[in-house]
């Protein structure tokens, strides 16, 4: 981590003239840098004293993150046949959120072999039924027209005639246009479903989209999974407990700490129970804890410390407040003012995280003067300050 990532907002770096600020002297109390009283006061650093606060005994466990079942659903087809997209949305994609009740698409059924040799048995026959119509029909145009010359001719053939030949002409039009309309049906039919036949795919429960299993498309079976959804709000905790570690048998909630989020409270849990399955690598007990709230950025997977409160004496400890530390390789550190014009970086311990920073049951005491403005300034003072020691 760069010296110029502060954790406080107010830790802003300021300039200090560099003869006012020297690297610490081998016999100093570990790193630190000294500045002159009138450079501290330029640069806005403020200081106040650690007060005591109770320390209680914690057992630290470490684990992973996993998925809770009961958050998780997978979409499945209800029917066989051919997936396809709904007329507004397009299928869903990798982590993706889906609301409740959302329309994921639609399938199209797929006939099975019986029903489908039993259509092309009617289609073959209603064809064979369009040849003969379509043969009616030409008779019977015939007989119609020649009908018609002939009463127009000084009424060889009476009206009455004429009418019958147009009545018999339009009867077989009516059945040739009925035949065409089956054979339009049966077709259809035999191609797969219409639209309005097609079975909506729904997602009954909302959540992100961590498995896409088919693609519309594509024929899919009866049953098959298209799309598996998970809620990430409710994670599992899976804790190691090593050979020689105990807990309680009535040990109840844990707080949960993340890797990666140990700047941060720890996550409440609650216990479920034994995990099915001990890890055989640890060879100890391994408990399972629901997380309630996770937060963005927290999936499974994740590296977690879990901590325990055990029965027994408390301790004392100070709370080293967010605004004094600062960030330096990877690590988290404060800054204890130990002469008027002397601050010792001191590593801050990350067991007890709180809202308003870190329980510190060593390295810091009660009643030392800890910066809590101006802590970047000193830290850039004090790598600047070692930067020109190496150059001369």
């Amino acid at each position: 981590m760069l010296a110029g990532c502060g954790a406080g907002g107010d830790n802003a770096a300021k300039p200090v003239a560099a003869t006012e600020a020297k690297q610490h002297d081998a016999d100093d109390d570990g790193p630190g840098v000294t500045v002159a009283k009138d450079a501290q006061a330029r640069a806005g650093v403020k200081v106040e004293e650690l007060s005591a606060r109770d320390v209680r005994p914690e057992l630290l466990a470490y684990g992973r993150l996993e998925e809770d079942p009961a958050e998780s659903f997978v979409v499945r087809a209800a029917v066989a046949g051919t997936l396809r997209t709904s007329s507004d949305k397009a299928w869903p994609q990798l982590g993706q959120t889906i609301a409740a009740g959302a329309v994921l698409g639609r399938i199209e059924p797929r006939l099975a072999l019986t029903d489908r040799i039993g259509l092309n048995t009617q289609l073959a026959t209603a064809r064979a039924e369009l040849n003969a119509s379509g043969a009616a029909v030409a008779a019977a145009q015939r007989v119609y027209d020649r009908a018609r010359a002939l009463n127009a001719d000084a009424k060889n053939i009476s009206d009455k005639a004429l009418q019958e030949a147009a009545a018999k002409l339009a009867a077989e039009k009516a059945h040739e246009a009925g035949v065409r309309a089956t054979i339009d049906v049966l077709d259809g039919s035999v191609a797969g479903a219409s639209v309005s036949g097609a079975q909506t795919v729904v997602a009954e429960r909302g959540g992100e989209a961590v498995e896409v299993l088919a693609q519309p498309g594509e024929t899919v079976e009866q049953g098959a999974a298209l799309v598996r959804f998970a809620q990430f709000d409710h994670l599992l905790a899976r804790v190691d407990l090593s050979v020689g570690q105990h807990l309680a048998a009535n040990a109840g909630a844990a707080r949960i700490v993340p890797a990666g989020f140990e700047d941060r409270p720890g996550l409440p849990a609650t216990r479920v129970g034994l995990a099915p399955v001990a890890d055989p690598h640890v060879q100890g007990v391994s408990l399972l804890y629901r997380l309630s709230g996770a937060g963005p950025g927290v999936r499974p997977g994740m590296a977690v410390t879990a901590h325990f409160e055990l029965p027994g004496t408390v301790g004392k400890g100070v709370l080293i407040p967010r605004a004094a530390i600062v960030q330096q390789d990877g690590r988290l550190w404060a800054y204890v003012q130990t002469k008027d014009d002397r601050f010792s970086r001191r590593a801050v311990p990350l067991d007890y995280p709180t809202d308003a920073g870190y329980l510190a049951a060593k390295g810091f005491a009660p009643g030392e003067r800890i910066v809590i403005t101006g802590a970047q300034t000193l830290l850039s003072e004090e790598f600047k300050s070692q930067n020109e020691a190496d150059s001369n």
